[in-house]
């Protein structure tokens, strides 16, 4: 599951750099604030919609069928020939892990920051005015700030220019500005190693700052008036990211935008860029050769969940046939009876992963009545098959066998497979070899 979910973020960020780069080039700069703001969210919520199809996971659960209950459970594990196991640790399992460290992290940033605000309502002198929620405190070096309807400020700040603050925060907190930091806030959590995020974010804090200063000007007050307060009310320290605060954007650009005439049509029409970016985008993140990294990535799992630990191979003799996500697999140079087995740099896979593999196999396996004795089947068959270029399964063979009737079965829906992603060589496909585990234990009902 920890792999899923980083391969899952993985490519939410690629469609966040995406977004962040079409947005800088072709809207940043324009007066549409509200349609910028929207577009913005939408694409963003887009970036991890698209990748639950991309990934398209799936969960296997037991079969019960004609009164049999079959359990089927995975081998990682290839025994070709005479084989020893040797654990290693790949180094996306390293990567999930860090991964799942970070996510913590910014779990406890949340909640912590939540917390402040907490404290700030809690121990606040709580007025109302205008209808506004307004909470005066005595930290002084905190700029006035809005969140979830509740408008806060040093007391200090109140006495000097409280009809202007208020006109500005009030402005936020009718936007729903919160709502969207909640969200980008919710999106940092899954994405936080990637700086597209981190940018969109600031994207998005400006656009507040320029829709509710466009509020404020729509009031009535002084264009004039109203910059002179932002140069006098634009110090002191920002609050949480999940705040608008006073002084959070350059007031040079706040200024400039103000003093800007609004673009609408054409400026609006420059957003459908994004349409051919994303689709590119999407096209790429389909591909053989990404799909098999990301069926890399769904596999591993945290360190401390490994089974094996790292270890050499102790006796020169052993050459190594096979790596995948777990172990490596060795077998004696001079054995007798050995598979060749073709390596590639990128393993073959099943479309969908092992999880899909294995619903497949559940779905068209079936046992004679032969192979059970005194009700019980006990099956452990490895199949070696070589995958071709276009991924076409072919030679199927028995390099474990579990008996006569249940290699026959092992074998036939073997050769039933739809065709891999196949093994690439320098990102080409190459033809390569797959070895797979039937490992069954059923009783019969």
């Amino acid at each position: 599951m920890a792999g899923i979910f980083l391969a899952y973020s993985l490519l939410a960020s690629t469609l966040l750099i995406v977004v962040w780069a079409v947005y800088k080039c072709a809207l940043a700069n324009t007066g549409c604030f509200r349609f910028n703001r929207i577009l913005l969210l939408s694409c963003i919520m887009l970036a991890f919609v698209f990748p639950i199809f991309i990934l398209n996971p799936f969960w296997v659960a037991d079969i019960v069928e004609d009164n049999i209950e079959i359990a089927f459970n995975t081998v990682e594990i290839a025994y070709v020939a005479n084989t020893v196991s040797e654990g290693i640790t790949p180094i996306w399992d390293y990567i999930v892990t860090l991964y799942l460290i970070g996510v913590i992290v910014m779990i406890l940033y949340f909640f912590v920051s939540l917390a402040r605000l907490m404290l700030f309502i809690f121990k606040g002198e709580h007025m109302v005015q205008d209808g506004s929620r307004i909470i005066l405190h005595r930290h002084n070096s905190v700029a006035p700030f809005a969140w979830c309807g509740y408008i806060m400020m040093p007391r200090r700040d109140w006495y000097e220019f409280g009809p202007m603050i208020l006109r500005h925060e009030k402005a936020h907190i009718e936007c729903h500005h919160w709502i969207d930091l909640l969200f980008i806030q919710a999106a940092i959590i899954i994405t936080w190693y990637c700086p597209a995020i981190w940018l969109l974010r600031n994207e998005l804090h400006t656009l507040h700052e320029y829709e509710a200063d466009s509020h404020v000007l729509a009031s009535g007050v002084k264009r004039e008036e109203y910059q002179m307060f932002l140069i006098k009310k634009t110090v002191g320290a920002r609050f949480a990211t999940l705040s608008n605060c006073l002084n959070h954007s350059s007031l040079k650009k706040r200024i400039t935008m103000m003093l800007s005439s609004k673009q609408t049509g054409k400026a609006r029409m420059r957003a459908f860029v994004i349409v051919p970016a994303m689709a590119l985008a999407l096209i790429g993140l389909a591909s053989p050769a990404v799909s098999a990294v990301i069926n890399e990535v769904s596999a591993a799992t945290p360190v401390d969940d490994l089974r094996y630990k790292i270890s050499e191979k102790s006796d020169s003799s052993i050459r190594v046939t096979e790596r995948n996500s777990d172990v490596m697999v060795t077998e004696k140079a001079d054995a007798a009876d050995a598979v060749p087995f073709i390596t590639t740099e990128t393993a073959p896979n099943y479309p969908g992963g092992k999880d899909q593999l294995m619903a497949f196999i559940n779905k068209n396996i079936s046992f004679p009545e032969t192979a059970y004795k005194d009700g019980i089947l006990d099956m452990d068959a490895v199949v070696q098959l070589t995958i071709a270029k276009d991924g076409i399964v072919k030679d199927a063979r028995i390099v474990k066998s579990s008996g006569k009737a249940l290699d026959a079965e092992a074998l036939r829906v073997a050769r039933k497979l739809p065709n891999f992603h196949p093994g690439l060589n320098g990102g080409l496909p190459t033809e390569s070899s797959y070895t797979l585990a039937f490992n069954y234990h059923i009783i019969k009902q």
